[in-house]
Formats: C-alpha cells, structure tokens, sequence
C-alpha cells in the first residue's frame, strides 16, 4: 500500500518553510515511527525546500512527500532563470556518476574553496543531500515559454527498517 504523506503547492517563503519542516518531522515520526534517520531524511526536504526557495524566479512551488514501496521520495517543483536550471542538471549529472568517497570529496573540496554566487551555487545543498541518501537524486528542467525553466528534483531513499 503506498501512502501520500504530504503534498504543498503554494508560496514558499522561510516561514512556510519552518512550518513545513515541523509539519515534516511529525508526520516522519507518527508514520515511520522511531528510527535513528528520521533526522537525515527530513534534512533531505529541508536542503530541497531551501534550494527551491534560493532559485526560484516565482513564489510559488509543488512539494511531495511520499512513502511508496518502502521508498521515501522526495520532491520539489519550481520555476528558474536558464544559469540556474542548468547548473541544477550539472550538479546532479555529476552526482549521479560518484561514488560514496568522491561525494565526500567533493562535498569537501566545495567547504574550503570559493565558487559561491550571490544565491549560493556551489552546490554544496545536493552533495549535502548525496551524503545523506547516495546519489539516487534526478533533476528536470523544462523549457517555458517565458524564458523560464520548469526545475524538479526528486530524491529517493530506501526505508529499511531501523530503530532509533
């Protein structure tokens, strides 16, 4: 049986987003129950809520938080300027092709070197969230009309188990 936990479309502002983290981490305990990653995986929502937030060219996003199959996915929807989608891509396609060890490194390398914009974009929020869950994170970009992009990413981690 797949469970739909929490679904948001609507403005995104850090008020909303604390909201939503706390909404998050109860609705993790109450159908996950205790586990010692409850912490780590609503952190993956938190650094996907953040991004969207920081590169959003609206106010508005989709969110989902889904349990399906003994999987958690996680997913975000909004809408960026072409720089920003693109390195979205470029990030996650070089995610995609790392091990564990080069996750690490490269989350490493990207603490104590510069590369940080005026919204951030050393990519350091997906490495963080490669860490957390392996790089089992896709990213989507499609073209709108505007000029604007259309950016998803979506994280899936498996649910074995655990006990806190």
């Amino acid at each position: 049986m797949d469970k739909s936990l929490l679904d948001y479309q609507g403005q995104l502002s850090s008020e909303v987003r604390i909201q939503l983290i706390t909404l998050l981490q109860c609705i993790a305990l109450c159908n996950l129950g205790p586990r010692n990653d409850l912490k780590k995986l609503v952190g993956v929502a938190l650094e996907l809520l953040d991004n969207a937030q920081r590169y959003n060219v609206g106010s508005d996003v989709d969110f989902a938080w889904h349990i399906a199959g003994g999987e958690l996915v996680v997913r975000v929807t909004n809408r960026a300027i072409g720089t920003d989608a693109e390195r979205l891509l470029k990030s996650v396609g070089e995610i995609a092709r790392m091990s564990p060890e080069e996750i690490t490194d490269a989350f490493r390398k990207q603490l104590t070197e510069e590369g940080y914009g005026e919204k951030g974009g050393a990519g350091l929020g997906m490495l963080q969230i490669a860490r957390k869950v392996g790089n089992s994170i896709r990213a989507y970009a499609e073209p709108e009309t505007n000029g604007t992009y259309l950016c998803r990413s979506e994280v899936s981690a498996p649910l074995t188990r655990q006990k806190a």
